[in-house]
C-alpha cells in the first residue's frame, strides 16, 4: 500500500527507495546491543531462487530459517548454545565474510563492528571499500530502466578509479510490475546497508582514512558519484549522503582538538629533570583531576588496530601511542619517587609520600586506574621503601590506604582485581592500558587466526573485538572536569 503501481506498470521509485534510506536519516530510537537480539532477515522464499534479485521482501525473524546458518565449505557457524540464540560465524573464507557484511537481511551491530576493527588482520581496507562499491553498484544495475539514467561510472574491483560503462540494465518490456517492486526493493535495502556500513566506518575507524589517503579519495570519488546521480538518489538518500559527508567532516575536526604531544612535552620533562612538580603546590584534587585529563587525553589517542596483532611488541612504529603511554607510565612512577626522595628531611619526604597517596585515593575516585597504577607504582619503588624512618612517620591510616590501593593494582592473575574494579565503576574511566594487552597477547599466542582449512578465524577475531570495544567504551566517554592550564603544563 505504500508503493504505488500505476496502470502503465511504473514504480513510485522516490516513495520505495525513501523506505530504506529513511532508516539511516531517522534510525530507531534504541540502541543495537547485540546481534541475537537485533538481527531481522529477509527470508528466502521458495521461488527467490530462480530470481535475478535473489531475495524476497518478506521480513521474519531468522531463528525460524536454519537455512541462512547451515555450514558449508565456506563458512561454519558456532553450535547453537540455546533456541534464543541466533549461531554466530566460526570460521569463513575471506568471500563469505564480506558477502555477509553486506548482506542486508543481517542487521545486527556485533558482525559489523567485529569485522571493521578486526579486518585488517586477514584483509586490506581497499579490498572491503572495493567490495563495498560493487555491491552498491551490482543493485543499481538490477534496477530496469524506467525513466532512471544509468550509474555515470561503475567502479571496478581491480581498479581504483578507471571509468567503464555500467552493467546493462533489464527493461520494463521484459520485466512485469512485480519483478520491478522487488528490483527496486532490492536496491533500496542494498544502498540502505552500503550506506551504513560507511558510515559506521567512518564514526569508528576513521583513522583507516587518515592513515591511507588513497582510500580516502577512493571513498570520497564514490560519494560524489552517487550524490550526483540525481535520478536515482531520493531526497532521503542524498540525507544518508550527506550525513555521511558531515561525519567526515566531524572526523576531520575532532582529530586535532587536542594537542597531546605538546602538552606532554611540557608535563614531562624529557631531559630526566623530574623536579618539575616539586615546587608545585597545588590541591590534591586539582592535582588529581588534571592527571585524570592527562591520562584520558593519552587514551583517546590510541586507535584501534594498534592493539591487533601484538604490535606493540613486534613493530612498535605501529602502535606509537600505546608505547608512548607505556613509557609515561614508567616517566610517572619515576617522577613520584624522585619528589620524595628530593626531600631533605625525614618529615619533608613523609609529607610527599602522604601527599601523593591522598592523590592515588582521589584517582582512584575518578576512576583513573592509570594514575592510580603509576603513583603506586612509584611509591614502592626499593628505594622509597628502604626509608624507614621516613615510613615511622607516615600517619597508619595513609599505610593502610596504600595497602589498599596495592591489592587494587596487584598484578596477580593478570590484574584480577583491578578488572573487578573496572567493571564495577561507570564510565567515564581510564583503566591501565596493560590491563588489556595482556589479554590481547594471551588470545593471538593461544589463537591461530587461520584454521586447517585455511578459514579465517571469526570467533578468535570475535574475542579481539571483545576486548578492544571495552576499551573504546572508555575512550568515547568523556570526564566533565576543567582544565587548569598551569597544572597541565
Amino acid at each position: 500500500s505504500m508503493v504505488s503501481t500505476q496502470s502503465t506498470g511504473s514504480v513510485d521509485f522516490e516513495k520505495l527507495l525513501c523506505l530504506g534510506f529513511q532508516q539511516i536519516v531517522s534510525p530507531p530510537p534504541f540502541s543495537l546491543l547485540d546481534e541475537q537480539d537485533t538481527c531481522i532477515e529477509n527470508l528466502q522464499s521458495e521461488t527467490s531462487s530462480h530470481s535475478c534479485y535473489g531475495r524476497s521482501s518478506l521480513t521474519n525473524d531468522p531463528r525460524s530459517d536454519p537455512r541462512l546458518f547451515a555450514d558449508g565449505a565456506s563458512i561454519k557457524y558456532s553450535l547453537r548454545m540455546n533456541s534464543g540464540q541466533t549461531p554466530k560465524v566460526r570460521y569463513a573464507s575471506l568471500d563469505k565474510l564480506l558477502e555477509r557484511l553486506m548482506d542486508a537481511r543481517f542487521l545486527g551491530v556485533e558482525y559489523l563492528n567485529t569485522f571493521l576493527l578486526t579486518y585488517r588482520c586477514f584483509t586490506d581496507g581497499h579490498t572491503v571499500l572495493g567490495y563495498i562499491i560493487n555491491t552498491y553498484y551490482d543493485a543499481l544495475a538490477k534496477l530496469p530502466d524506467n525513466g532512471v539514467p544509468e550509474s555515470p561510472s561503475y567502479l571496478p574491483k581491480n581498479n581504483i578509479f578507471e571509468k567503464q560503462s555500467p552493467p546493462p540494465r533489464h527493461s520494463l518490456t521484459s520485466i512485469g510490475s512485480e519483478s520491478v517492486f522487488m528490483a527496486a526493493k532490492y536496491y533500496s535495502e542494498v544502498a540502505m546497508r552500503v550506506f551504513n556500513v560507511i558510515k559506521s566506518w567512518i564514526s569508528k575507524y576513521y583513522q583507516d582514512f587518515v592513515s591511507d589517503p588513497s582510500l580516502h579519495q577512493r571513498l570520497m570519488i564514490f560519494l560524489d558519484q552517487v550524490a550526483s546521480n540525481e535520478s536515482n538518489m531520493t531526497q532521503c538518500g542524498r540525507k544518508a549522503v550527506n550525513i555521511i559527508h558531515r561525519s567526515l567532516a566531524l572526523q576531520e575536526a575532532s582529530s586535532a582538538a587536542y594537542p597531546i604531544e605538546d602538552i606532554y612535552n611540557h608535563y614531562f620533562n624529557k631531559s630526566g629533570d623530574y623536579s618539575c612538580l616539586s615546587n608545585l603546590v597545588v590541591d590534591c584534587e586539582v592535582m588529581a583531576q588534571q592527571l585524570t585529563i592527562l591520562e584520558h587525553w593519552a587514551l583517546t589517542e590510541i586507535a584501534p588496530n594498534e592493539f591487533l596483532d601484538k604490535s606493540w611488541v613486534k613493530d612498535k612504529e605501529r602502535a606509537p601511542h600505546i608505547c608512548s603511554i607505556m613509557q609515561r607510565c614508567d616517566k610517572m612512577s619515576n617522577m613520584v619517587a624522585s619528589e620524595v626522595l628530593s626531600g631533605e628531611t625525614a618529615s619533608t619526604r613523609a609529607k610527599t609520600i602522604t601527599r601523593w597517596i591522598n592523590v592515588a585515593t582521589l584517582c582512584k575516585k575518578y576512576n583513573n586506574f592509570a594514575s592510580l597504577l603509576q603513583v603506586v607504582a612509584g611509591l614502592t619503588f626499593s628505594a622509597i621503601q628502604r626509608l624507614k624512618y621516613t615510613w615511622c612517620i607516615v600517619p597508619q591510616e595513609i599505610k593502610s590506604e596504600l595497602n589498599s590501593l596495592k591489592e587494587v593494582v596487584s598484578v596477580a592473575n593478570r590484574f584480577k582485581n583491578m578488572k573487578a574494579e573496572i567493571k564495577r565503576c561507570d564510565p567515564p574511566c581510564v583503566p591501565y592500558v596493560g590491563v588489556y594487552l595482556a589479554d590481547l597477547i594471551s588470545i593471538e599466542e593461544g589463537v591461530q587466526n587461520l584454521n586447517s582449512n585455511g578459514l579465517i578465524n571469526f570467533a578468535k577475531m570475535r574475542m579481539l573485538a571483545h576486548t578492544i570495544l571495552e576499551i573504546r567504551l572508555y575512550q568515547q566517554t568523556y570526564y566533565d572536569l576543567k582544565v587548569v592550564p598551569d597544572v597541565i603544563k
